[in-house]
């Protein structure tokens, strides 16, 4: 997990939150709560309005993007578990044959580890780890049967191959699927009308609205960082587990 960047946010939304509420204290000074307590109803109208359409949008933009995250675990699992079987179904053939399977797959394996993950964080291919896949399939292909039972055990491991270049694919589209960013601004934009709207809402008491501020503030803060962790599964707090590979090469 890579808390780092959460920090970095968390450090930064505390100290517009300090602002905020300075800037709070000084407009209640200044009166501008003796101007909105005018307007008392109609606000509350609308932070009943914007608050349920946020909720609402909040709700659909993380059931995509949950959706998408759960994708990306299983079709690595999926492409996994096939080169797995390719590992296990090449044993039955010669030795130098198996061993080249074996070794083509264990640095495929590696390399998404090393280079392809950290480059579909980044919203990247990464042609040297589909380089690597090629080896793959091509030390498959190149197998010599020197029996029909090694002729049908080859055309099943052709077979197998092809899966987990469709499981590759499946990966590597969802993984580089993200939220439109017009959908990310109009929910940003959303959170940001509601805040203001309480922010500027005529609490009888001072610190009772500079608490409800904060509480909301801090609300919708956490929600955002949970929608733009979720959407990217690579970096982040809550990330796809990359063991299936790990144990691949083990």
């Amino acid at each position: 997990m890579n808390w780092a960047a959460v920090y970095k946010q968390l450090m930064v939304r505390g100290a517009l939150l300090v602002v905020a509420i300075l800037g709070y204290r000084f407009l209640h000074g200044a009166g501008l709560y003796d101007l909105t307590a005018r307007d008392a109803e109609g606000l509350n109208t609308l932070i009943l309005l914007v608050g349920n359409i946020y909720a609402v949008m909040f709700a659909f933009v993380v059931f995509v993007i949950w959706g998408q995250f759960t994708d990306v675990e299983n079709f690595v699992m999926r492409e996994c578990n096939s080169l797995n079987d390719l590992l296990r179904f090449s044993r039955y053939l010669d030795t130098d044959a198996g061993r080249a399977i074996h070794r083509t797959t264990r640095e495929y394996a590696q390399s998404v580890l090393n280079s392809e993950w950290q480059a579909l964080g980044a919203r990247e291919k990464d042609e040297s780890t589909e380089k690597q896949f090629r080896a793959i399939v091509s030390a498959v292909i190149k197998t010599v049967p020197a029996s029909p039972t090694e002729e049908k055990m080859r055309e099943r491991l052709i077979e197998i191959a092809r899966e987990a270049g469709q499981r590759r694919d499946e990966r590597i589209t969802k993984s580089l699927t993200r939220i439109p960013p017009t959908l990310v601004r109009f929910v940003n934009t959303m959170a940001a009308a509601l805040l203001l709207l309480v922010y500027v809402y005529p609490f009888h008491d001072e610190r009772t609205g500079a608490a409800c501020f904060i509480l909301i503030a801090v609300v919708l803060g956490l929600a955002n960082i949970v929608m733009t962790d979720t959407d990217n599964p690579f970096n982040g707090v809550c990330n796809v587990s990359s063991r299936p590979f790990s144990d691949l090469i083990n």
